[in-house]
């Protein structure tokens, strides 16, 4: 299948290949600039709508003090949280290129969140990151629901990380995360059955995004005090 850069016929406006995927800022007058990576629509300019829906659970609650952001290299979740009153916040992202590619062409999302103050930027490996000791009133997890292992199959992978997840959290903690398509119920059942095998208290919902074709699920999942 063409990437949708190529089938909405957007303007490319530059192509990286860093050491971890390939990147390609397109530009469409209807949603400003995307990102896409691998060729996979990532984000637009005018997708606040998306980070406004994944920290909701996190600010709703309360639980977003001290908060963790595993993936969002393009800066729109650290903004929305620094923007809501997050004293720290700490974002996890593999690639710096993405960040200073977002820095560049997605400031409507991003600003200027990644000098503010109690912001912390990590380039590293977000799943390795929760394997350290440190706990959060609230993490955001905005990366794919794909194995990182091939041998892996999608069920183990996904209750591992939300074990890894809820170890994290302290007493009363949040986390939320993007999940898929509404068009994809298969994995949206995987989700589930993972969330209510690891968390007391889940829910899931769907939003509509700018530049994305489908609604787009997120959900949320609290720990007991």
């Amino acid at each position: 299948m063409q990437p949708e850069y190529v089938r909405y016929n957007q303007e490319v406006v530059e192509r990286r290949s860093s050491a971890y995927q390939n990147i390609v800022i397109a530009y469409d007058p209807s949603v400003g600039h995307l990102l896409y990576l691998d060729d996979d629509l990532q984000i637009a300019d005018a997708d606040t709508p998306y980070n406004q829906a994944i920290i909701s659970p996190l600010v709703d609650n309360d639980s977003y003090a001290e908060s963790l952001i595993l993936g969002g290299g393009d800066g729109g979740v650290l903004r929305g949280l620094l923007d809501a009153g997050a004293k720290r916040a700490v974002l996890v992202d593999i690639d710096g290129e993405v960040i200073e590619l977002a820095k560049q062409y997605l400031p409507n999302l991003c600003g200027d969140a990644f000098e503010r103050e109690g912001a912390e930027v990590i380039v590293g490996d977000a799943f390795a990151f929760l394997d350290a000791p440190d706990t959060w009133d609230g993490i955001v997890y905005d990366l794919t629901m794909d194995p990182i292992r091939a041998d892996q199959p999608r069920t183990d992978y996904i209750r591992e990380i939300f074990a890894k997840v809820r170890r994290r959290l302290r007493p009363g903690g949040v986390m939320s995360m993007q999940c898929c398509g509404a068009n994809e119920p298969g994995l949206r059942e995987e989700i589930r059955a993972g969330l209510a095998a690891t968390f007391p208290d889940w829910g899931d919902w769907e939003a509509e995004i700018p530049s994305f074709d489908v609604p787009w699920v997120f959900a949320w999942a609290k720990v007991g005090k």
